[in-house]
């Protein structure tokens, strides 16, 4: 047996604690039942197991994995090192409720950070196709909209500071308004850390000064449609600027020195599947030993011809072995069960548009018939509901619950896959580790 990731000891303690049950010496292996959480990944090298609730990694030859799909054949000290990677465990163990459980525990007693997504304008300077937000109203934040978000976001917990996300639009499209929030906050003397979200092409050195010392930036999103042409093709700019791509890549070095985290979002179909993975390559060998600098795939919905899930394992493979390492694969492998599925269902988290409407959801923005009110009433957000996120069949059933939760509320209602890019990739890297 090979343990590639020890299972997480503080999850199945907790997890043990709250099903009653704890890690007895078993005289006989019998007592143990697989794991409903285990994903299995055959491999001429033998068989990987991951288990998505305790985050173990093992590999077994053929004759340990017979040992494990027939436990009443393994012997003592070999059952006990499968419990203790989470990969099997104590039969009379209900998994699916343990971790519902886990989930309650953690709505009632930790304390999230209020996460607030602002929009100092719906206005974009780029027309992609694909972009959600086409056809709502557009605009710009009024400057006095700032004193009043901050006396919705004072209705909330504080005290431990305030996660921002700026949003658009293209956010930097209105950069006064960004610092008259920022100075908003200050003055109530409300700490916050920020994350940007933009496509790009209005960052330079001055932008970058700005985010450290005005806007509190620790991380940017940047989004890439693929690589020089097809990305300007896709982004269809208003001014037409087709060295946007590299003077984006030569912005990425810069916000690094600064400090900053960088993300590429890599906005994938079946049309622009080649590009992406030639971006990739540019960042993999311009980016090579800068720890700062990742990329994650994102494909796209609503497309007439979707990626079936094959196919997204088999580009995702492909994305991580030309990244050499962009891809940030270990970040889902220890990623922590999810407590909630996204910010629709999270209680202190709310996106704001442009004209002051409050969503849970940022792929709601300037749709007023859906929001939960309006900053310039006098909000109180510590009073507004919240949904439950529904128990699906599918999603209950499912052996990469504890990474997805459900998933996307938003992509769910209409109609689309909901699930996270954490399976993928997963499932992605086990088969490129496995030779497969």
């Amino acid at each position: 047996m090979d343990i590639l990731i020890s299972a997480n000891e503080e999850i199945q303690q907790m997890c043990r604690q709250m099903s009653a049950q704890s890690e007895k010496t078993a005289q006989r292996p019998d007592i143990y039942k697989k794991s409903r959480f285990n994903y299995v990944c055959a491999s001429p090298g033998g068989v990987l197991i991951y288990n998505t609730l305790y985050n173990s990694l093992t590999r077994l030859t053929a004759q340990e994995y017979e040992q494990y799909l027939c436990r009443d054949s393994a012997d003592e000290g070999t059952g006990l090192q499968f419990f203790r990677q989470g990969i099997l465990v104590e039969e009379g163990t209900e998994e699916l409720g343990t971790y519902g459980q886990y989930i309650r525990l953690a709505a009632e007693h930790l304390q999230v950070r209020p996460n607030i997504t602002v929009t100092p304008t719906m206005e974009c300077n780029a027309g992609c196709f694909y972009c959600y937000e086409a056809g709502v109203r557009s605009g710009r934040m009024r400057t006095k909209d700032a004193a009043r978000i901050v006396r919705a976001i004072k209705t909330l917990d504080c005290s431990r500071g305030v996660d921002l996300t700026w949003f658009g639009g293209e956010p930097l499209m209105n950069q006064e308004w960004m610092d008259v929030l920022s100075d908003c906050l200050r003055a109530e003397q409300i700490e916050f850390c920020a994350f940007l979200i933009s496509n790009g092409s209005k960052i330079d050195d001055a932008v970058i000064a700005r985010m450290r010392t005005a806007w509190n930036v620790r991380s940017v999103q940047i989004t890439l449609d693929g690589c020089f042409e097809e990305h300007a093709r896709r982004k269809a700019y208003i001014d037409q600027d087709d060295t946007v791509y590299y003077r984006t890549l030569r912005q990425t070095a810069r916000l690094s020195k600064a400090g900053i985290l960088v993300q590429f979002r890599m906005n994938t179909d079946r049309a622009n599947a080649q590009s992406i993975l030639d971006a990739v390559a540019d960042i993999a060998q311009l980016f090579q030993k800068d720890e700062r600098v990742s990329c994650y795939p994102a494909f796209l919905t609503g497309t007439s011809e979707p990626f079936s899930e094959r196919e997204k394992i088999d580009f995702v493979k492909k994305m991580i072995a030309v990244g050499e390492g962009k891809v940030r694969v270990n970040e889902y492998l220890y990623k922590l069960p999810r407590t909630v599925a996204c910010y629709y269902y999270q209680q202190n988290a709310f996106s704001i548009d442009a004209q002051g409407n409050v969503f849970c959801c940022e792929h709601m923005l300037g749709h007023a018939d859906r929001s939960l009110g309006n900053v310039r009433e006098d909000l109180d957000l510590s009073r507004l509901p919240r949904e439950a996120a529904p128990e699906r069949e599918a999603c209950m059933g499912c052996v990469f619950l504890p990474k997805c939760l459900g998933g996307c509320a938003d992509a769910l209602s209409s109609g689309e896959e909901p699930c996270f890019i954490d399976r993928y990739i997963i499932q992605a890297y086990l088969e490129l580790l496995g030779g497969v």
